[in-house]
């Protein structure tokens, strides 16, 4: 398989890589800028800018899924995320491809039963704390992939994630977390991984937490 990586320089995107290269699939990396780290052989690596359609178009140009791992950085002044994530649907659909697996967020989005009050307080306070926009930012661009049409979209809602090994994970439209809920960047890289190459979640949300 030939996966297409939007936030290949983050901790999440390094672990992901790991997955996918283990696994033996292909990838196509994007980065906005040339990469420190070194890249696994046979990978393909475009730097441009999130908002270049020609850097995002030869991305995804080939591939068989796309991986959004996108956060905001420390620095970052404005957010750009949901407007990145348009453009990457956006330019899937002139490629015919539909695969599309985004990363967002326990308190991101809709809330539903699967959130436990305190996660929830948490994401009030959380949001009422910042006036950036990046929360709203990572909301619209959920909003944005549901409402993409493409028929094999998947979002992934992970709670606190964590530097821990990759142990097993239970995921789901109603699997819960909370306060106490995590779950490892490797883990849910390798749930990434599995879910490309055994769709389980197309057309849905899918709540991860490590056991």
């Amino acid at each position: 398989m030939i996966i297409a990586l939007f936030g290949a320089s983050g901790r999440l995107g390094q672990c992901v890589i790991e997955a996918a290269t283990e696994a033996g699939h292909t990838l196509r990396l994007h980065y906005r800028a040339k990469p420190a780290e070194d890249v696994p052989e046979f990978s393909t690596v475009v730097v441009g800018r999130l908002d270049d359609p020609t850097a995002v178009r030869e991305v995804l140009r080939g591939s068989d899924a796309a991986v959004v791992v996108l956060g905001h950085k420390p620095d970052a002044r404005v957010p750009y995320i949901a407007d990145a994530t348009k453009l990457i649907v956006n330019t899937m659909k002139t490629l015919e491809q539909s695969r599309l697996l985004v990363v967002t967020g326990a308190m991101i989005g809709e809330q539903t039963g699967a959130v436990g009050f305190g996660m929830r307080l948490l994401g009030m306070a959380t949001r009422s704390r910042s006036a950036d926009g990046m929360m709203e930012d990572r909301d619209e661009q959920e909003r944005r992939v549901k409402a993409s049409r493409l028929d094999g979209w998947t979002v992934i809602k992970p709670p606190r994630l964590s530097d821990g090994p990759a142990t097993d994970v239970d995921a789901g439209a109603t699997q819960g977390v909370g306060l106490r809920s995590s779950v490892s960047r490797k883990a849910l890289a390798r749930f990434i991984v599995k879910e490309l190459e055994a769709p389980q979640f197309k057309q849905q949300v899918a709540y991860v937490a490590g056991r």
